[in-house]
Parts: structure tokens; C-alpha cells; sequence
């Protein structure tokens, strides 16, 4: 099991959030997780913001990050 990092985005004028992962970089623990958000918030969000400031043509509005655990497929 690994630790991810995802984003739940929402925009001006859509109903529901949208998901995103942040895959650049996976974690052995939560608190890996966690204190990886804390220490680099600005950067994560000033690329969440160059990469996914719009969507269907309305702009970001607010968003949440939040780790969370996987399963990894066998190979």
C-alpha cells in the first residue's frame, strides 16, 4: 500500500468536484503524506493553479488536498 496525494477542485458554476492526483511523488505512510503538503503547499498549488485553473471554461474556484491510501497492483 502506498500514500497519495489528491486534490478535490471545484469550479465557478459546476455542479460537483473534480479529482485529481498528484502522482510525482508516492509515500510509505500518512504522516509522510501529510508533512510533505505542509512543507510544499505553495508550490503544489501554484502548479495546481497553472494546470488545472480552468475546466469546461469556469474558472478554479477553491480546492482541498488530502492524502490518501492505495493498492498496489500485482505485476
Amino acid at each position: 500500500m502506498i500514500w497519495v496525494i489528491s486534490a478535490m477542485l471545484w469550479y465557478q458554476d459546476i455542479d460537483k468536484p473534480i479529482y485529481t492526483d498528484y502522482l510525482l511523488k508516492t509515500f510509505g505512510t500518512r504522516q509522510e503524506c501529510l508533512d510533505f503538503v505542509f512543507w510544499n503547499k505553495v508550490e503544489m498549488i501554484m502548479e495546481l493553479a497553472e494546470e488545472k485553473g480552468t475546466y469546461e471554461g469556469q474558472s478554479l474556484k477553491t480546492w482541498a488536498f488530502y492524502c490518501e491510501n492505495r493498492q498496489l497492483e500485482e505485476v
